[in-house]
């Protein structure tokens, strides 16, 4: 019996953290597909680069709406295959027979319409992702003739089906279990093949508890150990350290004179703590420093960093932009050394008393939110105004209690902003869609930007304990190696 032909259609937008881990695990394996086609929704990044470097076929998609069904028609109309196998860009095949395990599950029964796959969430999935992806994918086969649930980022189709009834494409989501539905209408059934696997990132339900997801989560882990794994798989972590990220650090004369100060107390500048605390981050690997002080420039190659030496005045002077300097020395760094990032990690290094642990949370967040930029931000609930055509206009909800207001966000990308190289090459600091860590009450906040707050930071650096509200611990940073401290123990020594 001869093999059927297979395509595989992936959809797409800006997934180049995702695309070439996927494309790579489709190359291993076992049963070949005849063809790979990506429907790219308008990517702006590396997206369709990465997935024609694998010699895929690129199909834009057709309409500024996007509606699922319609880019896997679109996929499906380009391609060839008697199967046609529907794939997210971020679910990575688990092994090298899942394509195999796929096919053999749809040809095994001709009165199947479609199959659908497990998916698997990564260690650094949400606990509400982990919970809902081990509720819905469990380990036993089955075959629906009622229960249209289908999932289109793990499944294989017959293209007699297909063509009999295509996708809807009115419909903003679910489109595969409306498809599911009529296939079961005609008399056709839907199959589950839990050992067709994959690995993704992503939950499919709403988010509620989280005390009580995480406690769901370890109990669910618990009674799947064999599938469920606490290590990210090496094919899925493979070359994603940081997304890739270059840190750059801006240093100005002024921050400079600052930096070569000290603390009360210790012979080490401000500048040696701060490039040792990056130094034990965590995900970040590759730092260049931008500055015209020598001495900072030379403390920075000691360290093995790279170094940007401007010489116009224009990046200390009023009219300076950051987004410029941003822009330049990501420009000085491809051209130098030859690295093509696809992430900044902009740090303002006045910010003495960051964090490694703080900068670990915000690279996790990038791994983990969709969005072109993350970065720190404090809850404002005070009351605001902005002034607007000589008028003093509210920007908060009012005098109302602090439990039934929302907060304003105050950003502080200065402690840590991480963006898309996309639009740090377009002359911006963020992208078009955000997310932030909160920092409520860390003295991260500090930034020394004149004699007086060099003072205060002066003192505090050696001497304050203080804490971590998300961690539930305070810090000594004394010693700059953090010492962790329970709260309760910490307020009975007080």
């Amino acid at each position: 019996m001869n093999k059927p032909r297979v395509s595989v259609i992936i959809r797409a937008k800006n997934e180049e953290a995702w695309i070439g881990k996927t494309l790579s695990a489709l190359k291993k394996q076992t049963y070949q597909p005849n063809e790979v086609i990506v429907v790219d929704n308008n990517s702006d990044d590396k997206t369709v680069e990465i997935a024609t470097s694998f010699s895929c076929t690129i199909i834009p998609y057709p309409l500024d709406t996007y509606y699922p069904g319609c880019a896997i028609n679109t996929g499906i109309r380009a391609s060839t295959g008697e199967l046609l196998v529907i794939l997210s860009a971020h679910a990575v095949p688990a092994d090298d027979v899942w394509l195999e395990r796929l096919v053999n599950a749809i040809m095994d029964n001709e009165r199947l319409a479609g199959v659908y796959g497990r998916q698997l969430p990564l260690p650094d999935s949400s606990p509400f992702d982990k919970r809902d992806l081990i509720i819905t994918f469990g380990p036993e086969q089955r075959i629906q003739y009622k229960d249209s649930f289908f999932h289109n980022a793990n499944s294989i189709i017959q293209r007699s089906r297909w063509e009999a009834h295509p996708f809807d494409e009115t419909a903003s989501n679910i489109e595969d279990r409306l498809w599911a539905k009529v296939q079961q209408e005609d008399g056709y059934a839907i199959a589950y093949e839990p050992e067709a696997r994959v690995y993704h990132h992503h939950g499919i339900h709403q988010h509620g508890n989280t005390q009580r997801c995480e406690t769901t989560v370890k109990i669910l882990e618990q009674l799947d150990e064999s599938t469920l794994s606490s290590q990210t798989p090496k094919h899925v972590s493979e070359d994603q350290k940081a997304i890739d990220i270059l840190t750059i650090l801006p240093i100005s004369d002024t921050d400079a004179q600052h930096l070569l100060q000290t603390p009360n107390g210790s012979p080490i500048p401000f500048l040696s703590y701060v490039f040792d605390e990056i130094q034990h981050t965590e995900g970040i690997e590759n730092i260049i420093v931008a500055s015209r002080n020598e001495v900072v420039l030379k403390e920075a190659r000691v360290r093995g960093f790279w170094t940007f030496s401007y010489v116009t005045p224009d990046f200390d002077g009023p009219s300076a932009s950051l987004e410029d300097v941003l822009k330049t020395t990501l420009e000085t760094a491809q051209k130098e050394y030859g690295i093509n990032p696809s992430h900044v990690l902009y740090l303002k290094a006045t910010h003495v008393m960051r964090r490694a642990e703080l900068l670990t949370k915000l690279i996790q967040k990038i791994h983990s939110e969709p969005v072109d930029s993350v970065f720190v931000a404090k809850r404002e609930y005070r009351a605001c105004w902005s002034i607007e055509n000589n008028r003093f206009i509210q920007q908060d909800h009012g005098f109302i209690k602090r439990a039934k207001k929302d907060p304003l966000w105050i950003g502080y990308t200065g402690i840590g902003c991480i963006t898309k190289s996309t639009f740090i090459l377009e002359g911006r600091r963020l992208g078009n869609s955000i997310a932030v860590l909160p920092v409520d009450h860390d003295f991260a906040l500090l930034d020394i930007q004149d004699e007086m707050d060099l003072e205060i930071v002066k003192y505090l650096f050696l001497t304050t304990k203080h804490y971590d509200y998300t961690n539930d611990c305070c810090y000594y940073p004394c010693s700059w190696r953090i010492k962790r401290v329970n709260k309760k123990e910490h307020s009975t020594n007080q």
